[in-house]
């Protein structure tokens, strides 16, 4: 399995852009918890904070296919700095305005900008990684790297910053997960001989506006994987949400952290796992498989509901949850054309972004109904989501002629 991994880090320059990668995906991962920490510490409102923090996904839902649509036009070499820029320029406004205490409405106007100037690093790397490999078991292996490396900033990126917050004033945690994807991005940038070259789309041959609505039309089977990425994400808040609100409920809150990290270490070791293991796989069946074992597993968190037997099943939960973001990501891939491919690619983090968002109203509006534990019905209902479109979306690859190799 490590021997795999080794292979396609092996070729040259890939390790160095898969480094850039990560870090340059540091202020996504960051963005809303620096915003809230910075916020409730001004103001004293979390509602308020939460707020804020929930614009930026929605910029990013906005602004991230158009920035990947353009490095698929244009270049990553054109756009990553541009992007960069906007970055810091609507960052360093939010944190003025709110340190500054401006009007609130400008707050949400930063906010928006800081999510809509984010470029997806990831889709980026998954491009690089698209141009320096051949077999398509190399890829699917490449892809599942690059899932577990969304796992682990989320897991690494997010505390760093509280600390740096609780230590060193909230402004210096909101700056520092900026500065570490601008350290990032400017490494990726200066690395041109992995970027994918621009792939020229063909003039139409229909006069406008029919070809307009083609160009941007993405290939029904990227559409229907959506739901699977937004309930995924709902997955994602619920257990966020519901290990705060039954580590409070038990009088221990350092549960939350136990809980947390034991979902995260299910997720990365699957990742780690489910790559090399299902290479050979059609890219139909690992999604069929995943998801199918998302909606057995994750309802069965409603059925213990003592703190340490949630943690230990909750390990599974982990378990389950990379493999359909593998799988459905190595579906995408094989379903568009280089000219779209940083595009499609970004579909799957803003699908998990606004179900995050999303999940955490709904989370919280079930628990202040029931108990700290509704808000695994809320996941569970979710996972039946997840379980539907997989199926839906394999059953229907399946059927469809077989093409070449991507």
């Amino acid at each position: 399995m490590f021997g795999s991994y080794a292979d396609i880090l092996g070729v040259p320059g890939s390790w160095q852009f898969t480094l850039a990668g990560w870090l340059g995906r540091f202020a996504r991962s960051t963005s809303g918890i620096a915003t809230i920490l910075l916020i409730s510490a001004q103001t004293g409102s979390f509602t308020l904070a939460g707020a804020v923090a929930g614009t930026i996904v929605l910029g990013i839902a906005v602004g991230g296919p158009l920035w990947s649509r353009a490095a698929d036009a244009r270049g990553q070499a054109l756009v990553l700095p541009v992007s960069l820029a906007a970055t810091v320029v609507a960052a360093a406004a939010l944190a003025l305005t709110i340190v500054l205490g401006a009007p609130v409405w400008s707050w949400f106007v930063c906010a928006f900008a800081l999510g809509a100037g984010s470029l997806d690093m990831g889709s980026l790397v998954r491009a690089r990684w698209r141009r320096v490999l051949e077999s398509n078991e190399s890829r699917h292996t490449s892809l599942a790297l690059e899932a577990v490396n969304d796992e682990l900033v989320f897991v690494v990126g997010p505390p760093a910053v509280t600390l740096i917050a609780a230590t060193a004033g909230p402004l210096a945690g909101f700056t520092a997960g900026v500065l570490v994807t601008l350290v990032g991005g400017v490494a990726l940038w200066m690395q041109r001989s992995t970027m994918p070259p621009v792939v020229p789309v063909p003039p139409p041959a229909i006069a406008l506006p029919l070809p307009l609505r083609q160009r941007f039309r993405l290939p029904a089977g990227v559409l229907g994987l959506l739901p699977v990425y937004l309930g995924v994400g709902v997955v994602f808040a619920s257990v966020d949400v519901g290990a705060i609100s039954i580590s409070r409920q038990a009088g221990e809150p350092w549960l939350t952290g136990v809980i947390l990290a034991v979902f995260a270490t299910g997720s990365v070791v699957a990742g780690f796992a489910f790559g090399p293991l299902s290479a050979r796989w059609a890219p139909a069946r690992r999604v069929l498989v995943a998801t199918l074992a998302y909606t057995v597993v994750v309802p069965c968190l409603l059925v213990l509901q003592t703190p340490v037997a949630l943690a230990s099943l909750i390990f599974v939960a982990g378990l389950v949850t990379t493999p359909v973001l593998i799988s459905g990501t190595s579906l995408i891939a094989g379903l568009v054309e280089d000219s779209r491919l940083t595009e499609a690619l970004t579909w799957p983090s803003i699908g998990l972004s606004v179900g995050v968002t999303l999940g955490g109203a709904v989370v919280g509006a079930a628990i202040d109904r029931g108990s700290a534990y509704s808000a695994f019905e809320v996941a569970a209902w979710a996972a039946l989501v997840v379980g539907v479109f997989g199926v839906v979306g394999a059953l229907s690859e399946r059927r469809r002629p077989a093409t070449s190799a991507r």
